[in-house]
């Protein structure tokens, strides 16, 4: 019988070795083992749980803000539903790959999720850039926070549905400044629109410079990152900004030292991944996402 238990430092190489055969749907897992060294992870933030029949871990799964599975079966879902259910329902997200997510959603009785993002193409690439990059594209400065925030806000609210500072601006403000401040955060920046766009009224902010272009490092591994908040302003979609900026950041992060730059989109998003596919992204599997 599966039974459900948190990984121990014994299980480091076992856990080293199953994220390697797939790095870029490990990515998140493997960032952690990269900062701590240990599969002996617990913090407030979550903690990394194994599905061990005997001794034996056969699987692991990611269990906080967002639950992520490595290795999971329909059997390792079930034991983990098991701890879950009893546990009692948390708002987090399931992510990873599409069909153990939904196989895991299935077995859940935390009731009807928020939302699914059912189709969500993985992608990556690990060559040059097939274009030419945006050479004005470079990592934002705190100086350049303010325009940041406002695009950053306005990339979430229209990618998850409501506004981030519906009940205040400091939490998510504090989260855009330690992007930026890390090094994370790709932009370009100008004071003007390309072709005459009208600058609209952003939130936050009354500085006349304007992010055209941005996206973030979300998640950093040693040799594999993956990018999050991708964002052109609305006055210049369909210009080329997006993929020569996406060129820009995929050779500025393997001249860095990371040679391959991963992402996943949702399906219905046809002009993004006709622009991935322009930059050189090739698909290397499919996630889907449920939120509660």
């Amino acid at each position: 019988m599966l039974r459900v238990a948190p990984l121990g430092h014994q299980h480091t190489d076992w856990l080293q070795s199953l994220l390697a055969l797939n790095p870029c749907e490990n990515v998140y897992l493997l960032s952690l083992l990269e900062i701590t060294g240990t599969a002996r992870l617990g913090s407030p933030a979550g903690s990394l749980l194994g599905v061990f029949d005997g001794d034996r871990p056969v699987a692991a799964y990611w269990t906080g803000g967002n639950i992520i599975p490595v290795a999971a079966t329909p059997g390792t879902n079930q034991a983990l539903a098991d701890k879950l259910n009893s546990d009692g329902r948390y708002s987090c997200s399931l992510i990873g790959s599409r069909n153990v997510i939904l196989d895991l959603q299935s077995r859940l009785n935390w009731g009807r999720p928020r939302g699914i993002r059912e189709r969500q193409p993985l992608l990556a690439i690990s060559s040059d850039p097939l274009i030419e990059p945006d050479e004005a594209v470079s990592l934002a400065t705190l100086e350049q926070l303010p325009a940041v925030f406002a695009a950053s806000v306005d990339m979430f609210t229209k990618e998850v549905g409501f506004s981030p500072i519906e009940s205040g601006e400091s939490g998510y403000l504090s989260r855009v400044r330690s992007i930026v401040r890390g090094g994370n955060c790709f932009a370009r920046i100008s004071d003007t629109l390309p072709r005459g766009g009208a600058v609209p009224q952003w939130p936050a902010t009354n500085q006349p410079e304007q992010v055209l272009f941005k996206a973030d490092i979300g998640i950093r591994a040693p040799r594999i990152v993956q990018v999050q908040g991708v964002w052109v302003h609305p006055e210049v979609r369909q210009q080329g900004l997006g993929a020569a900026g996406m060129a820009a950041v995929i050779a500025q992060t393997r001249a860095a030292g990371h040679p391959t730059v991963s992402l996943y989109a949702n399906d219905y998003n046809e002009t993004a991944l006709r622009m991935y596919q322009r930059v050189g992204f090739e698909q290397v599997g499919t996630f889907s996402t449920v939120m509660y």
